[in-house]
């Protein structure tokens, strides 16, 4: 159904491959530990977090978490790749569609 987005569902530090093929970003969510800062960054890539950077969001240790929601989705054109970086144990959530 259109105008519905999936979830990633909770994503650990790492690099993860989100989906393959043409698909729009609808929204992330970043959590931090509260102790360190954790950021995810979001690329046009079928499988590595290099390419355009579609969006990159940070949770500091003030606000713990830290949310996107785009009013026009971003497409990409070659899928999505999400990269949450960060000590301790950053996580984040990739909203997306097709």
């Amino acid at each position: 159904m259109a105008g519905r987005a999936r979830s990633s569902g909770l994503l650990s530090a790492g690099t993860t491959v989100v989906s393959v093929g043409a698909s729009v970003l609808s929204g992330l969510i970043v959590l931090s530990d509260t102790i360190n800062i954790a950021t995810v960054t979001v690329y046009d890539n079928a499988s590595a977090a290099s390419g355009t950077v579609l969006a990159k969001l940070t949770a500091t240790v003030n606000t713990g978490a830290n949310s996107l929601a785009l009013v026009t989705p971003i497409r990409a054109e070659n899928g999505l790749v999400a990269q949450v970086t960060g000590t301790g144990a950053p996580t984040a959530v990739v909203l997306f569609g097709a």
